[in-house]
């Protein structure tokens, strides 16, 4: 079928160019592909001392956790003559996952030797209580164990040659020290699992493994495709990560394909998807091993498929072919089966349906009754009949867990709870509200943007993950949104309409309609993303605000699309362009990981709410 998308060389071209600028930016560096990943496990206090082969200065001694817990305590000195030189607890957080713990130590040896305590680990995420887990396990004394790394001075790592059980004669300890090729030293983002990884990646792992996942708050999807990758690269933090970073490239397309097909033009396109490639949540959430950038991408597929569809009924009446609205619905099944709130904007377009439905049957000459029996005709049967089918696509997407032991009883329970969960008080002082997102705005006590990591490194450097909108990209589509809100409320008449009916006045007809569809598919589908989440009473945060991202890059693109064609219009876009880079190069450090002065990071605080360092 032709989709009617119109494209031609040079928008393949231009699709090509800003696809690859976005995914080398957003793949360089986005996690380590050399990783510890063996392992050595202990339910029992076992104690080891490690040979660095001479003399060395140690600064720093750093544990690559994967699962467990344990209090540590270090010894220099050597065999039979130890001498405490620091203790630390290996998992602070009970949930944590591939994480590193370090100590400072400062010794001149030869020799560490260092006695593990396994402690009680509590192996259920934070919501177990409210999302139940068939394998979930009371607490129990257990560490693992990925490899032990040293730091010395200058910062560079010394290796351990050696590593001999006091009194044990496991065989397994060799573990400990048998990757140390694979270590950075000192290690930041690169080198484990930082915020909601450690239930998503986690998740994505354990199915790779037959397991039902821990992470059961949303449906499996996001976490299969995040397997997805890491059966191909690993158990490595690049492998829990690529497949966002290819997921957010094809973002990219799917940005100027809508643009060009809401408008029909090139810059239009272009402006759709060039703000959105260099918007900042899109970098970051597209560079974390979580599942809502492909909550995004299966929500603007179908968005796609239904504005092809929809702007076919509008030019052609409602018998043309349906099969665009078959793929709308059943990329939003696959959106649904990542993370429930695909559900938000797909209301925007479902009222966006009804209403031309409604404007269509008004029109009838009939009764009241057959106008009814008349909507719900061609094609809004077919439509149930498609939701129906979406239903089967989300429960197929459990079959990895009944496979692996669940039962489909189970799952359907599992529904009530997830949805417990989302309309609960669960809450956390790093939440934000719904109104604070557009304008990054907030009190001292209120950080808008969310911080995902800061890792302190030597010499007053950190490296911090900061998910926030740029400011070029947000602001200025905001305004650009409320602005096409006003168009859209005064061109239907809507104020006059509700002041008439409120003094008691006959409504008259209105003239004809100026509205464009566009500004009406932005505003709509804009609000029916955001304003949901007034009624969520759980904890929100800005990157909730992603889904909404999208459209405010299209509300920047209709003026740039309307204005292209003048100078003034042409030097302003290009201004916004500019700007849109420029902000993108001064804020990388904080939306990247990359190590940077605290000095520079703290210039970074244009407004009290924002926070990327102590």
């Amino acid at each position: 079928m032709n989709f009617e998308l119109n494209i031609n060389k040079k928008d393949v071209i231009t699709i090509i160019l800003v696809s690859v600028v976005f995914f080398g930016i957003a793949s360089w560096n986005v996690g380590s592909i050399q990783y510890p990943v063996t392992n050595w496990q202990s339910t029992q206090p076992e104690s080891f001392y490690v040979n660095l082969g001479g003399m060395q200065n140690v600064q720093t001694v750093y544990f690559w956790v994967e699962s467990g817990n344990a209090s540590v305590t270090i010894y220099s000195g050597s065999h039979g003559n130890w001498t405490s030189v620091g203790n630390l607890i290996l998992q602070p957080s009970g949930t944590d996952y591939s994480v590193f713990e370090q100590c400072t130590i400062n010794a001149v040896t030869q020799f560490l030797s260092f006695d593990v305590q396994p402690t009680n680990y509590d192996s259920r995420p934070d919501f177990y209580w409210s999302v139940p887990n068939p394998s979930d396990r009371l607490p129990s004394p257990f560490i693992q164990i990925s490899e032990i790394g040293l730091q010395g001075q200058n910062n560079k790592q010394i290796r351990i040659l050696t590593i001999t059980g006091e009194n044990t004669t496991d065989p397994t300890l060799s573990k400990l020290v048998d990757e140390q090729s694979k270590l950075q030293i000192p290690p930041d983002y690169m080198s484990k699992m930082y915020f909601d990884e450690v239930y998503f990646a986690r998740s994505a792992e354990q199915y790779l493994h037959g397991q039902i996942p821990d992470e059961r708050t949303h449906p499996p999807l996001g976490k299969l495709i995040q397997a997805s990758g890491i059966a191909i690269f690993g158990e490595t933090p690049f492998g829990w990560r690529i497949m966002g970073v290819i997921f957010g490239t094809l973002l990219v397309p799917l940005m100027y394909l809508i643009g060009k097909k809401l408008f029909g033009t090139w810059i239009a396109g272009f402006s759709a998807a060039f703000l959105f490639t260099f918007d900042f949540m899109h970098f970051t959430m597209a560079r974390i091993g979580t599942v809502d950038t492909y909550v995004v991408f299966f929500s603007l597929l179908s968005q796609l498929f239904f504005l092809v569809y929809f702007m076919k009924v509008i030019k052609d009446g409602w018998k043309t072919s349906v099969l665009p609205l078959f793929l709308a619905v059943i990329f939003f099944a696959l959106g649904v089966s990542t993370k429930w709130f695909t559900i938000f904007s797909a209301l925007g377009m479902l009222a966006l349906l009804a209403a031309y439905r409604i404007k269509s049957v008004k029109k009838l000459k009939a009764s009241l009754g057959e106008k009814y029996v008349a909507f719900f005709n061609y094609p809004f049967f077919l439509l149930l009949g498609f939701i129906g089918l979406a239903v089967v696509i989300y429960f197929a997407t459990y079959i990895p867990d009944m496979l692996a032991g669940d039962s489909f009883g189970s799952i359907l329970n599992l529904q009530n709870a997830m949805a417990g969960f989302m309309s609960g008080t669960v809450g956390q002082n790093s939440s934000t509200p719904w109104w604070s997102w557009p304008l990054m705005i907030g009190g001292p006590n209120l950080s808008v943007p969310h911080w995902f990591d800061i890792t302190y490194l030597p010499n007053n450097v950190d490296s911090t993950i900061t998910t926030m909108g740029n400011p070029a990209v947000w602001w200025i589509g905001f305004v650009c949104v409320l602005t096409l809100a006003v168009i859209v409320v005064y061109e239907t008449g809507l104020v006059q309409k509700f002041a008439k009916y409120l003094s008691g006045q006959k409504l008259r007809a209105q003239n004809k309609l100026r509205l464009e569809l566009p500004a009406v598919y932005i505003v709509v589908v804009f609000f029916f993303s955001w304003l949901p989440y007034i009624v969520i009473t759980r904890s929100t945060y800005i990157y909730h605000f992603y889904l909404s991202v999208p459209l405010l890059c299209l509300a920047t693109t209709y003026f740039i699309n309307k204005y292209w064609n003048t100078r003034l219009g042409k030097a302003a876009a290009i201004a916004l362009f500019v700007s849109v880079v420029i902000l993108f190069i001064v804020f990388y450090p904080v939306i990247s990981g990359m190590p940077a002065p605290v000095t520079y990071i703290h210039k970074l605080k244009w407004l009290p709410g924002w926070f990327f360092a102590p």
